[in-house]
């Protein structure tokens, strides 16, 4: 099979084909740990819940559809996103801990000038950089267990192409 053309890669079936993710939208949002409300001054107020989960959304539209014929709402998939989450370290902070597993090939890391800051070692979770005086900021791909919540697939006859949404939620 031909590698997909996308950054996220989905552990299973092999869901994105060539020609089926091209120009792909990949949107991660945190889901809401808690609730919010308003107290009797109207001041918002929130009651979280421990841990934090993602949803991952992605669509697409090119001339081969996804494999979606064998992914139904509750399977789980192993997704390496190609959305980036990045943590911003303090001037003299050389040491981020990750809260998931990451890309370790795809760890990127950069000063408040947007050049890049040389990351010195990765161990697990950890990312350790060179020492710096300003803030530098260390981005990641995470890797994440997800259930399919759902997913459509569609046709655009005339255009050839097939339009299609996959969404995801962090288990």
């Amino acid at each position: 099979m031909s590698a997909p053309d996308t950054l996220l890669t989905l552990e299973g079936a092999a869901i994105l084909g060539k020609w089926s993710a091209r120009g792909a939208s990949h949107t991660l949002t945190p889901l809401r740990r808690g609730e919010f409300w308003r107290d009797q001054g109207g001041t918002a107020r929130f009651a979280p819940l421990p841990g934090t989960k993602y949803a991952l959304t992605v669509s697409a539209s090119d001339v081969r559809p996804p494999a979606f014929a064998g992914l139904w709402p509750g399977q789980t998939v192993t997704a390496t996103c190609a959305s980036r989450l990045g943590a911003v370290l303090a001037p003299g902070v050389t040491g981020w801990t990750a809260e998931r597993d990451f890309a370790p090939d795809w760890v990127r890391c950069h000063d408040e000038t947007g050049a890049d800051h040389p990351v010195t070692d990765i161990s697990g979770r950890t990312i350790t950089t060179a020492a710096h005086d300003g803030p530098v900021t260390v981005v990641v791909r995470p890797v994440l267990t997800l259930m399919v919540r759902d997913w459509s697939l569609g046709l655009l006859e005339w255009d050839g192409r097939h339009p299609w949404r996959l969404v995801l939620e962090e288990v």
